[in-house]
Order: C-alpha cells, then sequence, then structure tokens
C-alpha cells in the first residue's frame, strides 16, 4: 500500500495532527506535511471532505484558520507559545442522488 493512500486511511478512522501522524509513520514532521498534503488533494478527488479542526492557543484560546496544518510557532494575539496542533480528518461523502 502506498503512503498516501496509507494517510488517507490513517485520517479516516480519527482527527491526526502532522506530528502525530509523523510519528506513527516514523516520518520527519515535514514530510509528513508534505505527503500529507499530497493525500489530501488525492483524497478530494476521490470524493472525501476534509475537516481541519484549527490550532488554538492554550493561553487565550485565539482560534487560528483552517488552512494551516502545521502547528503555529506564536499566538499572534497573546504572543504564547502553548498552542495546540490543528486536527485533520477525513470523512467519506455518500453520492447523492
Amino acid at each position: 500500500m502506498t503512503l498516501r493512500r496509507l494517510l488517507i486511511e490513517l485520517l479516516s478512522d480519527a482527527p491526526r495532527s502532522v506530528s502525530s501522524i509523523a510519528r506513527e509513520m516514523g516520518l520527519r514532521r515535514g514530510d509528513a506535511e508534505e505527503d500529507l498534503r499530497h493525500a489530501l488533494r488525492s483524497a478530494v478527488a476521490a470524493g472525501h471532505r476534509v475537516e481541519v479542526i484549527p490550532a488554538r492557543c492554550k493561553d487565550c484560546d485565539f482560534v487560528f484558520g483552517d488552512d494551516r496544518l502545521s502547528k503555529p510557532g506564536r499566538c499572534p494575539a497573546c504572543k504564547g507559545s502553548r498552542v495546540f496542533e490543528p486536527q485533520i480528518r477525513l470523512r467519506h461523502d455518500a453520492p447523492s442522488g
């Protein structure tokens, strides 16, 4: 099974962060993010819907945009560095008809 197909299966089970994906698959975080972006494009083409639970500051609850897949370094609101990583999940949309 290809790495990207494996990523799609992994994200269909439960939401995961880029760091947890990298740990589970034995990859560097940067490599995991790159492969994840490609896998997400393939998943969308195959009829999946991408859900991103955005990164959030642990100190002030600032919510980052859902377009960001990797953990931000600092919060722009309070300048804190305690940030929850975004979580990514795939849902398979049933065909309508």
